[in-house]
């Protein structure tokens, strides 16, 4: 009887070969399998290896925004909850690493958009009703905080960042659709930026806040409002005067952060990190997170140290039309900060969600009087390098003006004339035109630039209005219009201003000076 366990061999000639070519053709397709793969994480690797120093500088931000997420374990509050929850799991090395890195700033602006209240202070409605602090709120307190930080979230632009200046006064309406914020001076109410609402409410707003300023004996007049406020206002016949630009970076484009221009920019940046070198870091904290009261205490210090040198150049007009409180609205904010070989925080950058925009507000980027050179251009280039992780295309470094006045519509020309006149005379005593410089050398995206106007209605503005904007931007009129400088003084800011490579290293201290946006 034949074998049964070789009765699978006793096969024909033509059918062996045939399996033969089969087992060939598997271990082939085997090996080319292998190969694939290989192929396909070496170039993981390679991609990985080939990641630029800023993108590499963007993550690591970016990862910076996870690694205080512990705090948020005890808090109730979801959107903390579920941020503790991702951040975690970042953490372990799940696949959800990239989801959280890349969506951590949106989440900030979804949640103020989104209206919800967490953690509510004494000083957020102290923003609300500065002049006479209680003790006791109700429920219509609570619906108008909740109501502004809405429309700060959603129609914010660069010219309402007095909202971080507890010396404005916020005024919204009734039914909470809008608000706006001022400032009075000489019995003018100064207003920020366009009107916090949709474009169809603003003769709403202006009507109710009217109604309050007749009782209060106030006039009115807006300074740096945006082109659709100009569009209304024109329809209205009122004066407007373009007195300054917003330069915008985008992060997403720009060609310093791409390596193909801003060289030196880019070397003093690597120097600042480089730990044989001046070794510096480079952290980003978000209060979203957790608050750290030590780090914000340490950060307003920074703030008051470099307020306190600018405010000592007794050699310098210094305009600025606010005082910020860093943390007044954190939900709004995330900040950049650099630090010592000691862990002490010698420069910041704060970000302030823009959700008219979609992007970030630059301000300020300071440094202490001590810190080495070039840490305010270190902070705008990780500020870039985070954005561009983040992907957004819109960082705006504020109000740059303009040495003459732009058009100006709803005044004879007689009056402009004079107008410009007084702009140019403002202008040159203040030493500003040093900060087109800064700006310029980071490359701003044209595109997105916008103009800024003075709004005066209706009719033509009187002297108090005039006087009344000048002092918003704590501009000393005799000062500025009446001395002469010293012939030396000025060949020295003619040289400073038109020497590139000290602007591009960071190195002046007018560089330092026109890194903040709280500057005109």
């Amino acid at each position: 009887m034949a074998n049964p366990s070789n009765s699978t061999e006793q096969l024909p000639v033509e059918q062996q070969s045939t399996n033969g070519k089969k087992n060939k053709a598997n271990a082939t397709k085997k090996r080319a399998g292998a190969n694939a793969a290989n192929g396909a994480a070496k170039a993981a690797k390679a991609v990985i290896s080939k990641q630029t120093f800023s993108q590499k500088l963007g993550s690591d931000l970016a990862d910076g925004l996870l690694k205080d997420s512990r705090s948020l374990e005890e808090s109730m509050n979801l959107v903390d909850r579920v941020t503790f929850v991702k951040a975690s799991t970042a953490q372990n090395g799940t696949s959800t690493t990239t989801i959280v890195t890349a969506t951590a700033i949106q989440e900030q602006a979804e949640i103020v958009i989104s209206g919800e209240i967490d953690a509510l202070n004494l000083d957020a409605v102290d923003i609300v009703r500065p002049k006479n602090p209680r003790n006791i709120f109700d429920l219509d307190d609570f619906a108008a905080l909740s109501a502004l930080e809405e429309l700060i979230g959603r129609y914010g632009r660069v010219s309402h960042m007095g909202i971080l200046d507890k010396s404005y006064t916020f005024f919204i309406t009734e039914d909470r659709k809008a608000a706006l914020y001022y400032k009075v001076k000489d019995k003018i109410a100064i207003v920020g930026g366009d009107p916090l609402c949709d474009p169809s409410l603003f003769p709403q707003v202006l009507c109710e806040f009217e109604k309050y300023r007749k009782k209060q004996g106030l006039g009115i007049a807006f300074l740096a409002a945006g082109q659709t406020f100009v569009a209304y206002a024109r329809k209205e016949n009122w004066t407007t005067m373009c007195f300054a630009t917003e330069r915008v970076l985008n992060p997403i484009t720009n060609p310093v952060l791409q390596g193909t221009a801003g060289k030196s920019i880019v070397r003093t940046t690597k120097n600042l990190l480089d730990p044989k070198k001046e070794g510096i870091t480079l952290e980003v904290y978000t209060p979203r997170l957790g608050k750290n009261p030590r780090l914000q205490q340490q950060l307003v210090n920074v703030y008051e140290e470099w307020r306190g040198h600018r405010n000592g150049l007794k050699d310098r007009n210094q305009a600025y039309i606010t005082v910020y409180d860093p943390f007044a609205l954190p939900e709004l904010m995330t900040y950049i900060y650099t630090q010592d070989r000691s862990g002490m925080p010698n420069g910041f950058a704060a970000l302030r969600i823009l959700g008219a925009n979609k992007g970030y507000h630059l301000d300020p980027c300071i440094a202490t009087p001590g810190a080495p050179k070039g840490i305010t251009d270190l902070l705008l280039y990780g500020a870039m390098a985070l954005l561009n992780t983040a992907k957004i295309s819109y960082l705006s470094l504020g109000y740059e003006p303009l040495d003459d006045l732009g058009e100006i519509t709803g005044i004879p020309n007689v009056v402009a004339k004079m107008s410009r006149k007084v702009h140019k005379r403002i202008f040159r005593g203040l030493h500003v035109a040093g900060k087109k410089g800064y700006h310029d050398k980071f490359r701003p995206d044209e595109t997105q630039q916008s103009n800024l106007y003075l709004v005066f209605p209706p009719g033509i503005p009187s002297l108090r209005h005039m006087t009344a904007i000048v002092h918003v931007a704590n501009i000393k009129i005799h000062k500025v219009i009446f001395e002469r400088p010293p012939a030396a003084a000025v060949e020295n800011e003619k040289e400073a201003e038109g020497n590139e490579s000290v602007s591009d290293q960071g190195g002046s201290a007018q560089s330092s000076a026109v890194t903040s946006t709280e500057r005109l």
